[in-house]
């Protein structure tokens, strides 16, 4: 099996597991999101990504910015080159802001098919009142490839279930 083929499969079961155990995030703890990624070497990618709140999984930063700990899957590339960061998350939420730095692996292909340390740095607005549900949300992650000039900014809008 060729990497692409082994990132889907460890994308689809993140994806599976997220459904069949979805905690809170919205009110389900799976979010996913739609967007653009401006790569360093000047394109411009789509991306797409879910996360997950791992909700048995206990940290604060105390009572007025909440926290949590989560799960989070990428895709950004176009014809010839792509990146999958997978990546475990530390989230603070204040007011509709939601703040995130994450580490994981990158699974990619610039060239040749490879995987490599990776990180994100992201924060989302979540669209609406502050005391209603707010499944709609705008957001931005900064990607720090393995592969430098796969690293850039992506810009999405996203939904929580």
């Amino acid at each position: 099996m060729n990497a692409f083929g082994k990132a889907t499969l460890v994308f689809s079961a993140i994806s599976a597991a997220a459904l069949a155990t979805a905690q809170t995030n919205g009110p389900t703890g799976l979010s996913a999101r739609l967007g653009v990624q401006f790569a360093r070497s000047n394109d411009s990618n789509l991306a797409f990504g879910v996360d997950y709140k791992l909700q048995k999984v206990q940290v604060n930063a105390g009572e007025q910015y909440p926290s949590y700990v989560g799960l989070s899957a990428d895709y950004y590339g176009r014809s010839g080159y792509y990146n999958i960061p997978l990546a475990v998350t530390y989230n603070v939420r204040s007011s509709q802001l939601v703040f995130s730095a994450g580490v994981g692996v990158d699974i990619y292909r610039f060239g040749s098919y490879k995987s490599g340390f990776g990180g994100q740095l992201g924060v989302q607005y979540e669209i609406g009142q502050t005391n209603a549900a707010n499944p709609l949300f705008v957001g931005a992650k900064y990607f720090l490839a393995n592969e430098s000039e796969l690293s850039g900014l992506a810009v999405y809008i996203g939904y929580r279930f």
